[in-house]
């Protein structure tokens, strides 16, 4: 790696399963722990992480997050920091409830939002707008860039955060948030170019 880099390498997790991700449910900021198959997905998963000899780690706090980057970060003897912006979207009243509920009716809120690409609908009870968390992910990506220069960082974050932050450097409306969830927990690099639409 080269030392005078101005800014961190950055690679992007995803955290391992919890038994709502079984279940096909709507996490959000709901604090779970991993589930059995999570913890295997972990011990499977280190493998590849290790192949990218990271410097650090930096995690969201919310436990599933933690949980799986604690798991990395000790079996890799590397440090782990905690940034709280790296928490999932808020669903508000839809969190916990069951993806196939929430679809069933086309026409309803959910549909509209999430398949239909219908960003104008507020999430219900929900403290962030897509627009306002975008802006969180954005920032909160620059600052670990920056606050780590020279090193290569693996950051495990949300699917639907990491969503967010592909469509705007994809350039791409909020409308594509859907289209542009990635399931993988495995590392995925950020390129320079990505990394300077964020500086």
């Amino acid at each position: 790696m080269n030392e005078a880099r101005k800014t961190a390498k950055i690679y992007l997790g995803r955290h391992c399963k919890t038994e709502w991700n079984l279940e096909g449910r709507l996490i959000g900021t709901t604090d779970l722990d991993l589930c059995e198959v999570g913890w295997n997905e972990a011990k499977d998963t280190l493998p590849v992480v290790e192949r990218y000899g990271f410097d650090r780690i930096v995690t969201s706090p919310l436990k599933r997050a933690r949980q799986t980057s604690q798991y990395y970060a000790d079996n890799l003897g590397i440090p782990l920091d905690v940034h709280r912006d790296l928490r999932e979207l808020d669903h508000g009243s839809w969190n916990g409830q069951k993806y196939e509920d929430l679809l069933r009716d086309p026409s309803g809120e959910f549909s509209r939002w999430f398949i239909g690409g219908d960003t104008s609908i507020p999430i219900p009870n929900g403290p962030e707008t897509l627009e306002e968390v975008q802006a969180r992910i954005r920032k909160t990506i620059r600052e670990i860039a920056l606050k780590y220069p020279g090193e290569k960082v693996l950051v495990i974050m949300h699917k639907h955060i990491r969503s967010l932050l592909t469509c705007y450097l994809l350039g791409e409306s909020l409308s594509n948030f859907r289209k542009n969830i990635n399931e993988a927990v495995e590392p995925i690099e950020l390129s320079d170019e990505d990394l300077a639409k964020l500086l």
